[in-house]
């Protein structure tokens, strides 16, 4: 356990929900892949090795961002606490990882399939590791994939521009320390610290010193005004904590307050804590051409994109698991409901800052959509409603606010193990990085600068979740990229590939449009 002066601050009521399952192993990483590209030739005129610009940038990064200079003590408590980490070794942040493309492989297509599958697989095992030592240790790490032939060519390159190179570089953190959004952060962070080229005086033979502790952004509930209405409040306990007692299973039976084995919607096999194993596919990509018809296309029938690829899944599900209920679940990033502090600016301060949103999708409804082009827009219309109606209701009446009547979030999630799941996929939508931080010059690319033009968004088994997750990210000017990912056993496999031709499908018809 730290000592007191070591500690920066409590991690905070809604934050135990994260150590809390990093502690059991049921969430250990959350990872954003964005692919950098850069020109031999401005590498070449650098002083520096690849390796050590890529570590002085990071370095420069980690002094920026105080979430990045901590670690955590106390995860299997009640009462986890950051702590200050007074040294980091950069060696231990940064692991090169080689994707090499077999020697069998000769068409320029067959090499990107196999180098993409093979960033996938190597994703899957940075999602099973658990953070180690996090008291002495922060709970983050980069990855720098890449085919090694790429290294060959920065030594083999004229000098003259020629030898454009590329690596995907994975942000991999525990997710008390981000979301989504503060991965776009990093990545922005870090792209411009590469082309900055500087070496921090603090930074010495790979240490970093960090005397002085790390000014956190506040806890959520610090940074986020909720407020609770009395019906909220009262319908919530009444849900989660009363009912479950007041009315027992055989209780509900006898009145016909269950509802039908039809009707509970279907969310794949009951939840097992132990496995951590996790499949990742991809399910859908769209260049920017396609991606601006389909955006136009939801223009017109007047929804988001979010709530199209909501009612793109749910018509696949509708085909391939037949007559159930559904139930899907979105993140929504509440960093701008923030009030301001010094510590904290919602586009540019790392942190953890998002809240959850269920909708029920009946057997009815889930049935129309197979094949009634009419029905399926209007899924998405009414998704895209909810989804604004949430939004603007927040930070009002949202379960967040509630979190701190937990007393034990480890019990809370034990209780769940071997029962059945809370939903059907979870639907995690990023958005796009903004150019101005990818740094993409439209059309032409910029030689001596290091540029971003790719973000994959990947996710864990997390057992407690919903069955599927789909997780969707991009780059302003260059399309999107969406993954899915499932705990091993909860699901068939070929149901998510069938899924995942299914979606792909749609997506081209939409983008060709």
């Amino acid at each position: 356990m730290a000592s007191i002066d070591n500690v920066v601050r409590p991690v905070g009521s809604q934050a135990k929900f994260h150590t809390a399952r990093h502690s059991l192993g049921i969430l250990r990483a959350v990872i954003v892949t964005c692919r950098y590209k850069v020109s031999a030739a401005y590498l070449q005129e650098q002083s520096l090795t690849l390796h050590d610009a890529i570590e002085n940038a990071l370095a420069t990064v980690v002094l920026k961002q105080g979430v990045l200079r901590v670690g955590i003590t106390g995860e299997d408590t009640k009462e986890p606490a950051f702590v200050h980490l007074k040294t980091i070794d950069m060696r231990r942040m940064i692991e090169w990882k080689e994707l090499t493309i077999p020697v069998s492989s000769s068409k320029r297509g067959q090499d990107e399939a196999h180098y993409e599958d093979r960033l996938l697989r190597s994703l899957e095992k940075y999602h099973e590791v658990l953070w180690e030592d996090l008291a002495n240790k922060p709970g983050w790490k980069i990855v720098v994939h890449h085919d090694p032939k790429q290294l060959g060519a920065l030594h083999s390159a004229s000098g003259e521009g020629e030898g454009l190179l590329s690596f995907d570089i994975s942000f991999c953190f525990h997710h008390v320390l981000s979301d989504g959004r503060g991965a776009y952060i990093f990545h922005g962070d870090l792209q411009r610290a590469l082309n900055t080229a500087s070496q921090p005086p603090e930074l010495q033979n790979h240490i970093l010193h960090l005397p002085t502790a790390s000014m956190l952004p506040p806890a959520i509930d610090r940074l986020i005004p909720f407020s609770l209405s009395w019906s909220y409040i009262l319908r919530t306990v009444w849900t989660e904590l009363l009912y479950p007692v007041v009315v027992p299973p055989f209780l509900r039976r006898l009145l016909r307050l269950e509802p039908s084995e039809a009707d509970i919607p279907w969310t794949g096999a009951p939840i097992d804590g132990a496995n951590p194993k996790v499949h990742i596919r991809t399910l859908f990509t769209a260049n920017e051409a396609a991606l601006q018809k389909i955006l136009a296309q939801c223009r017109a029938h007047k929804t988001s994109l979010t709530g199209l690829l909501h009612a793109l899944i749910a018509r696949s599900l509708a085909r391939l698991v037949k007559d159930k209920a559904f139930r899907s679940v979105t993140p929504i990033s509440i960093a701008g409901y923030a009030s301001p502090s010094a510590a904290f600016t919602p586009s540019e301060t790392i942190h953890c800052l998002v809240a959850g949103f269920s909708c029920e999708h009946d057997r009815g409804a889930i049935r129309r959509l197979r094949d009634d082009d009419a029905a399926f827009w209007g899924f998405a219309r009414d998704m895209t409603a909810r989804l604004r109606a949430k939004t603007a209701s927040l930070p009002r009446d949202d379960l967040l606010a509630l979190y701190g009547l937990v007393g034990d979030w480890h019990e809370f999630f034990r209780g769940k193990f071997g029962k059945a799941r809370d939903g059907t996929w979870e639907l995690s939508n990023l958005g796009s990085l903004p150019a101005a931080d990818a740094s993409v010059s439209s059309g032409d690319e910029k030689y001596g600068e290091w540029l971003v033009d790719r973000a994959v968004f990947t996710q864990g088994a997390n057992p407690v979740g919903p069955a599927i997750h789909v997780n969707v990210a991009g780059v302003a000017g260059n399309g999107v990229y969406a993954t899915v990912n499932w705990q091993d056993g909860i699901v068939n496999a070929d149901l998510v590939e069938e899924l995942a031709v299914d979606v792909q499908t749609w997506v081209n018809e939409l983008g060709q449009a």
